[in-house]
């Protein structure tokens, strides 16, 4: 039998320990090496983002004429980060022009190029426009000769970077909807220091609308526009003729359905929490709504749920059997019928007429079941004299279906011309 050497051994024993240790100690130097360098990317992209977080708007350089003649080309990386809002709405630290009679003027004038929808359902619309903002800062005015020109102009990212170097009034449109809402400013800049502030807007906005006329209302759509930085002593929105003249309607305006009626305007105030007050104008769009296809959809078939027993019930000598069978299968539509607009319109309230000609319909409906089972009653009629009987009948059968018309002739009449 073969015999090791004791030191054979040892020796491989040693090897076999170097081979263990050397490996040990790669897969802890590799694995060290990755982590470094993953918290190095890390700790990059937090400083490249946190760097473009925190640099303020404020700071960005003043354009010069040449600069807005030729807007530099933004990469896309910095229009990412270019927050996608109202540029009055930013909070710059510009002082409030201190050589002017207050409360400073501003003002302001809304043309509509678009409505493309009116959702009764949500109380909004969707349009877009453009507002003009106009306001005079003496420090501003400079001279035509050394620039060149009598008006600097600035559109886009260049507009939102100047107006983050002047002083502005900070004005809002206090009932958007600021999800997807589309702002594109404009801004001149005068020679005498007058601002000419041009914001294209396209968005969602609230506005509560009244149905109780449905399908002969007129809406009047709210644009809200309110400076709550800025109390009535400081600034004061208002229009001049020349704010007028810029405001009104795209003369090819349409909407589905609706009839464009003009826009009007209404200065307002209201208390802040600090009990200051504050300037506030709307602007109201007048819109008709056309009743043509709806009146179609809601009287035929409510006249046609009706009319079959009618004619059973004052116009024939039925029996009375087969008149409340007529009157069963119309109370039975016409519940139906109330139902199926009460899903396609569920914005309609108790006080609307639709609801008010389904009441009087159902009001017939009962007013016809009675007499069917007393007067014009066979059996009933033999108990009581028949001449008595006869004359009622007689009234009765053109007095009802006529009043029940007139009911309704009147209330969409009175409803329509707003009498």
């Amino acid at each position: 039998m073969r015999r090791y050497r004791p030191w054979k051994i040892w020796l491989s024993r040693l090897l076999i320990a170097l081979v263990c240790g050397f490996s040990i100690y790669f897969a802890t130097d590799i694995g060290t090496g990755s982590n470094i360098i993953t918290t190095a990317i890390f700790a990059q992209s937090n400083t490249e983002t946190a760097s473009n977080a925190s640099a303020p708007l404020a700071k960005l350089p003043a354009i010069s004429p040449a600069e807005a003649a030729n807007p530099p080309v933004i990469k896309d990386s910095v229009k990412k980060s270019t927050p996608d809002a109202n540029p009055l709405g930013m909070n710059n630290l510009v002082p409030f022009p201190s050589n002017v009679a207050l409360p400073m003027r501003v003002g302001v004038a809304l043309f509509v190029n678009n409505i493309s929808k009116i959702n009764e359902a949500t109380n909004t619309f969707e349009s877009q426009f453009d507002i003009r903002y106009v306001w005079k800062d003496p420090r501003l005015a400079f001279d035509t000769g050394e620039m060149g020109t009598n008006r600097l102009e600035f559109g886009q990212e260049t507009a939102v970077a100047k107006l983050a170097t002047i002083w502005n009034p900070q004005i809002k449109i206090t009932n958007i909807i600021e999800k997807d809402a589309q702002i594109v400013p404009g801004l001149f800049i005068h020679y005498d220091g007058k601002v000419e502030l041009i914001q294209r807007v396209k968005a969602t906005f609230e506005s509560k609308l009244t149905l109780d006329a449905f399908p002969f209302d007129t809406q009047s759509l709210l644009v809200a526009m309110l400076s709550s930085k800025y109390n009535s002593n400081q600034i004061a929105l208002s229009q001049d003729q020349e704010d007028l003249n810029e405001s009104g309607l795209d003369q090819d305006l349409k909407v589905n359905g609706w009839k464009p009626q003009g826009i009007t305007f209404k200065m307002t105030q209201i208390r802040a929490w600090n009990g200051a007050f504050l300037r506030q104008i709307e602007a109201r769009v007048g819109m008709k709504r056309i009743p043509n296809a709806i009146l179609g959809s809601i009287f035929t078939p409510f006249l046609l749920t009706l009319i079959v027993p009618t004619i059973l019930t004052f116009f024939s000598n039925s029996e009375l059997g087969p008149r409340l069978v007529a009157w069963s299968g119309s109370i039975l539509a016409l519940v139906a019928l109330t139902f199926t607009f009460s899903v396609r319109y569920p914005w309609l309230g108790s006080n609307s007429l639709v609801s008010q000609i389904f009441t009087t319909g159902h009001a017939y409906q009962l007013i016809s079941v009675l007499l069917s089972i007393t007067l014009l009653n066979p059996d009933i009629a033999r108990r009581m004299d028949r001449f008595i009987v006869a004359e009622l009948v007689r009234y009765l059968r053109w007095i009802v279906p006529v009043g029940f018309l007139g009911v309704l002739i009147t209330k969409s009449l009175l409803t329509a011309f707003d009498w």
